[in-house]
């Protein structure tokens, strides 16, 4: 496209005094439309040409150049920038060329005051600096720079200052008239339409991109968690698995031991997303590993917990149930690393064995102890879960809570039912609990039964 300048010396005549340097700018009446008809045309057309190219371009980087660019050609400045932000102390530098269309590096300068003032009164403003003394007024990078003319518009959309646009000029012959300004504050306000589109539109793209992710992590997972083993010698196992958000920071395993016992693990990071899905794998990794090499419990939990302390950002945080089953010999014992109890359900009572250290990836020299052996009877349950079937809630802000949980699985084990049916009345009771609201945090159940 050609651009055609609209400025000329004949019209400078009949606009206003420019704003001398040293006095705040007042606000100048728009002089777009002087009554010439040749000079209105161009200025007309150059409005039409920007507001045609905002419009079509949804590109953030894009866009940002082409206001710079366009500012240069509209004013015939020497040098434009682009600083993005709501406040003179927020702003930053996005875009900066000179005439020629180059890049302008390094420590740039500007008039800061000018700027400031454009962003307090919220309108172009402008100032023709005439001698030392008043670029002194306007700011040493004005005296140091030998600036003769100065501009800036406010970059404002939906009642919101996104930006300024500054251009500015060492010509002595070079001044910003007060049709230059409105020419200039008009396509500024245009300019800043597109700036917020352009965002709007890149934020979308992000959040696809970030579903995207998501969802990959959500596959990942799914894959990572192992099938529910239906052929454990003297056991029955079942598990439930619930997703608030597509991954999720619960976790679980199950790995038949060399000597038929049997491992369960269950574990619930902070948080939830992606961060939390990849933390709960590694965690499961590293058990599979160590329950191949090392027999005792504690001595595995204690040297995950280091690990999840050298490697895990400092606030992240893991509970952590380890229970051991030996069905050959009815009985258990266990690791709790701060997770919420094992339930155990005996004919003629309902036991929670409680916590034995603190949860892992805190304090790096903390060692965790494990249970003594428990004894089981035939038919007995097991109950593994997470913190969200406790914290279920309720419409009216009741948390489902331990009581309630307890009197299920002491209802479950006196009618004998098989592991998936005491997931599926626990279901039940939860569901009937929420009273169809919306799950707001991630959780786990996991039964194992006694033949």
């Amino acid at each position: 496209m050609k651009w055609t300048w609209p400025w000329n010396r004949e019209q400078s005549k009949r606009d206003p005094a420019p704003a001398r340097a040293g006095s705040r700018p007042e606000r100048e009446p728009s002089t777009i439309l002087t009554g010439d008809a040749t000079e209105d045309s161009r200025s007309l057309q150059i409005l039409l040409d920007t507001i045609a190219a905002v419009t079509s371009n949804i590109d953030l980087d894009s866009v940002l150049r082409d206001i710079v660019e366009r500012s240069l050609h509209v004013t015939q400045a020497e040098r434009a920038i682009l600083l993005l932000g709501g406040s003179p102390d927020e702003l930053a530098v996005r875009v900066a060329l000179d005439r020629e269309g180059r890049t302008l590096a390094g420590d740039l300068q500007w008039s800061k005051s000018l700027v400031r003032r454009c962003l307090e009164e919220g309108v172009a403003v402008r100032s023709v600096v005439q001698s030392d003394q008043e670029a002194l007024e306007l700011g040493q990078s004005v005296y140091d720079l030998k600036l003769r003319a100065v501009m800036c518009a406010p970059l404002r959309s939906r009642n919101r200052t996104v930006g300024v646009i500054y251009v500015d000029s060492r010509a002595v012959r070079r001044e910003f008239s007060a049709r230059d300004l409105a020419l200039f504050g008009a396509i500024s306000a245009q300019l800043a339409i597109s700036v917020e589109n352009a965002r709007l539109h890149a934020d979308s793209l992000d959040k696809v991109r970030l579903q995207k992710d998501v969802e990959i992590a959500r596959r990942i997972q799914q894959h990572l968690l192992p099938p529910v083993p239906k052929d454990v010698p003297g056991l029955q196992v079942a598990v439930r698995y619930v997703a608030a958000e597509q991954a999720s920071g619960d976790t679980y395993d199950m790995v038949p031991l060399r000597d038929g016992r049997f491992a369960v693990m269950i574990g619930d990071v902070t948080g939830h997303g992606v961060g939390a899905a990849l933390l709960t794998h590694a965690v499961q990794a590293a058990l599979r590993s160590y329950l191949e090499l090392i027999d005792d419990v504690a001595t595995i939990v204690t040297r995950i917990n280091q690990r999840l302390v050298a490697g895990v950002e400092t606030g992240n945080f893991m509970s952590l149930l380890l229970v051991i089953v030996d069905p050959r010999k009815s009985t258990l014992h266990y690791v709790n690393a701060g997770h919420p109890g094992l339930v155990v359900a005996h004919k003629d009572k309902v036991t929670v064995l409680e916590k034995t250290g603190m949860v892992l990836g805190v304090v790096g020299d903390q060692v965790y102890r494990e249970s003594p052996p428990i004894e089981l009877g035939a038919g007995d349950l097991l109950f593994l879960h997470t913190d969200g079937v406790d914290e279920a809630m309720s419409p009216q802000r009741e948390v489902f809570g331990g009581g309630r949980l307890q009197a299920v699985v002491a209802k479950v084990r006196a009618q004998a039912l098989g592991a998936e049916d005491v997931l599926k009345s626990l279901d039940k009771a939860l569901k009937d609990h929420v009273a169809g609201a919306a799950v707001e945090d991630d959780y786990t159940m996991i039964a194992v039964k006694l033949a």
